[in-house]
């Protein structure tokens, strides 16, 4: 159009508007917002038309699988098909939206809200009987629920259940079964305390200033020489004792009478040449030849320990003796003389009519005895008797005379080769509190305490399931409470007033066994070092990229308030009808500190752990001593009972696993070695048994192989070899062990989730640690879960 045509246009549209201005007040204003209404639908539309719905988020340009929303978006396109993109492939996702855009992709979603709803309404007609029945059942189990909720034990405690059934049986044979070489611990602790009594009781010059003290004329040497030679004056009670260095000086016998020889002599009542009544003690034949050597091997032959009349056996001062003791105290007497300078002891004549006499000691520091002795066995007693202290330190005579004891503790104890049937019973009450901590409550009970498992009489064949509670058969207790929590992201706090060791390592070095048989191996082979000291204690555990650091202490007696003293006069040690000395960190508490180091990679580890067992508390020879449990007799008590001592142990243990299930099999090794330390010297009869601060070392190591799924999904196949604790050196008179070995193979069947049966077989070579004996056994044990 021109522009002389819009001219001529002009006063006709100002005409038509005009009389539309003069109306508008009359306007329906309604009609008007909905004439808006419609413009946005319009608009909104045009945008839907414009953004194109898309199939995958891939499809957007500028969206990225970095970006923050990226999984909302997709789940949107997947799921409901709701997502919509401008004409050029983009999302835009960073723009602003308008109110219109909103609308836009919500109309879109609601679109496909509604479809669903309608195929939800189709379903729920054609499942309407089934859904009945089954709103019916929910209904059911809220109630239940509901119920449950308002009788339930706690909301933050959790019950674990373990019932161990445990059949089974040992059998020992070798020329030494049934020995050991602490048989007669009782008695040897019975026999130190009385002889330190008479040491202070009797002692020539007790205290300065004493009676019989006399500043120009006491003997030489130490007290206890004197009463050495009171107290072994043999057969004769009524002989004076000279000291050496004194003339004109003689000394009253012991008066004591607790350690007089009993038992020993020949029968005088025989005829000269003819032989001893058959039912005594002694020798078979009292008519020698004059000038015969009394020689071990001669005793072994003409002893005569077995009783057919009397029924009761030969003994020194409380202890049993046999001919093999009888042989080693008559050499002890010919090493006594030899050092005096004297010959081998001999008949002179019949025994009957001419005893034997001492020989003369010149020695200073020693004791003349001008008693006679009917038997060589009471004169071999007063020979070393009268030694001094630096002749009963000569090699010869200490050799002999340590060999005497020893033979005096070794003696036979019982065997346990019935078959038994055991229980072990554990309840565990887990608690936690935020999730992350646990409070554990452990309830135990057990029926071991009459079996071989229980480590009598060997500890090497003790079981790792052997518990008995108090010792009384089937009485619950508290095995276990303390309380775990993490500190941080790294470290971990573990304390309570019964806390194994165990229980406060931040690693378990072994991957063996996934059923517990000989406890020797189920504690890494190394059980001077893992101790499973059980008491009061704390520790902490850090870790991080495979790295760990534990450190923990335990105190057996850490429930007692009494540190040694005995208030009101009660008596310690002696459990409920006294008071048991302890505490923590004291002299009393039996505490055993730990540190381990460790790295753990996903298939291997490898870990270093030392451990340091304190001597303490109550003190019967069983008790407050180091803590080495399963090994050798002299393993766990080096020293035979009579002293305390502190253990220090080092282990290095690990193990390495397939990275996934095949006829490989798991490997976990461990070596440990263990250090001794007497706390105090300690004599049985005059003869040193130790040192204060003796020294004995013991060792021990295992090797276990373990396959996962064996012949049968979730069946286990296991086996482990190793040397159990035995002694490699010791100052203490009872010496070193014999190697000893073991071995134990299993195969755990699991019948069902909660139910395992496992039959085993072991054998141990030399259990005693002294040599030709052995035991081997068999057992069926069943484990329950609930």
């Amino acid at each position: 159009m021109n522009a002389f045509r819009k001219l001529l246009l002009a006063p006709l549209v100002m005409g038509v508007v005009a009389p539309l201005a003069s109306q508008a007040q009359s306007l329906d204003m309604g009609s008007v917002n909905r004439y808006q209404d419609q413009q946005d639908i319009d608009r909104m539309r045009a945008i839907e038309a414009q953004m194109g719905q898309v199939t995958s988020v891939s499809q957007f340009s500028d969206v990225q699988p970095t970006d923050w929303a990226y999984q909302a978006l997709s789940n949107l396109v997947t799921k409901y098909g709701c997502v919509a993109g401008y004409p050029n492939g983009t999302f835009k996702g960073k723009q602003a939206m308008s109110r219109f855009e909103a609308a836009a992709l919500l109309n879109a979603c609601l679109d496909r809200v509604t479809e669903m709803t309608e195929q939800v309404k189709r379903l729920l007609k054609e499942f309407e009987k089934e859904l009945a029945v089954l709103k019916a059942k929910v209904d059911g189990l809220e109630s239940k629920t509901a119920e449950l909720a308002a009788t339930q034990f706690s909301t933050t405690t959790k019950l674990k259940g373990q019932a161990v059934f445990w059949l089974g049986s040992s059998k020992f044979g070798g020329a030494n079964k049934g020995t050991s070489p602490v048989a007669q611990v009782g008695t040897g602790i019975s026999e130190s305390a009385a002889f330190k009594s008479a040491v202070e009781t009797n002692a020539y010059s007790v205290t300065p200033g004493g009676a019989s003290y006399a500043p120009t004329t006491t003997p030489n040497g130490s007290v206890e020489a004197f009463t050495k030679a009171a107290t072994w004056t043999g057969g004769a009670g009524s002989a004076s004792i000279g000291v050496v260095g004194q003339p004109g000086k003689s000394l009253g016998n012991y008066a004591g009478g607790n350690l007089a020889v009993a038992g020993l002599r020949s029968n005088p009542g025989a005829p000269a040449g003819g032989t001893g009544v058959t039912g005594t003690y002694g020798f078979l034949n009292n008519a020698l030849p004059a000038g015969t050597v009394v020689t071990p091997d001669l005793v072994g032959v003409m002893a005569n320990t077995i009783s057919s009349t009397s029924g009761t056996q030969p003994s020194i001062g409380g202890f049993s003796i046999d001919k093999k003791d009888m042989q080693n105290l008559v050499a002890l007497g010919n090493a006594s003389r030899a050092v005096k300078g004297g010959g081998l002891i001999r008949y002179s004549s019949n025994v009957a009519t001419a005893p034997y006499t001492t020989v003369t000691n010149k020695e200073a520091g020693g004791f003349t005895n001008a008693g006679t002795f009917t038997n060589p066995l009471d004169l071999s007693i007063a020979e070393y008797g009268t030694l001094s202290p630096l002749q009963q330190t000569n090699p010869t005579v200490k050799a002999a005379a340590r060999k005497f004891l020893k033979g005096l503790l070794e003696g036979n104890v019982p065997l346990g080769e019935a078959v038994s049937f055991n229980y072990d019973v554990r309840l565990n009450l887990d608690t936690s509190f935020t999730g992350k901590d646990l409070l554990r409550t452990r309830l135990r009970a057990g029926n071991f305490a009459d079996s071989v498992w229980f480590g009598n009489p060997y500890p090497s064949l003790s079981a790792e399931v052997a518990s008995d509670e108090l010792g009384a058969g089937s009485i619950w207790g508290v095995d276990r409470i303390f309380y775990q929590f993490p500190i941080g992201s790294n470290f971990t706090v573990t304390a309570g007033p019964r806390v194994r060791q165990d229980d406060m390592l931040a690693v378990w070095p072994s991957q063996y066994p996934a059923d517990t048989i000989l406890s020797f191996f189920t504690y890494l082979g190394s059980p001077g070092t893992y101790t499973g000291t059980l008491g009061a204690g704390g520790g902490i555990w850090w870790n991080q990229d495979g790295f760990s650091l534990s450190a923990n202490y335990v105190a057996v007696n850490g429930k007692s308030s009494y540190s040694g003293s005995t208030p009101g006069g009660a008596t310690l040690g002696a459990g409920f009808s006294g008071l048991d000395a302890g505490g923590i960190a004291n002299e009393s508490s039996g505490g055993t500190g730990t540190v381990q180091l460790a790295y753990t990679a996903p298939n291997w580890n490898l870990t270093g752990t030392y451990a340091y067992s304190q001597s303490g508390g109550a003190f019967d020879g069983t008790s407050g001593l180091g803590v080495v449990p399963v090994g050798t007799p002299k393993a766990t008590n080096p020293f035979a009972g009579l002293t305390q001592f502190d253990v220090n142990a080092i282990a290095i243990s690990g193990y390495w696993k397939p990275s996934k299930v095949s006829w490989i099999p798991s490997v976990s090794a461990s070596w440990g070695t263990n250090a001794y330390s007497a706390k105090k010297a300690a004599q049985i009869w005059g003869v040193e048994a130790n040192q204060k601060g003796a020294k004995a070392q013991s060792q021990s190591w295992y090797v276990g192989l373990q396959w996962a799924d064996a012949l049968i999904k979730g069946n286990t196949f296991g086996t482990a070899v190793g040397q159990p604790t035995f002694v490699t050196g010791n100052d203490g008179f009872l010496g070193t062990d014999e190697s000893t070995f073991a071995w134990e193979i299993w195969y755990k069947f699991q019948v069902t989730d909660n139910i395992s049966v496992t039959p085993a077989f072991f054998t141990i070579t030399n259990p005693a640690g002294s040599g030709s004996n052995n035991a081997y056994g068999g057992v069926l044990k069943t484990t329950l879960l609930f």
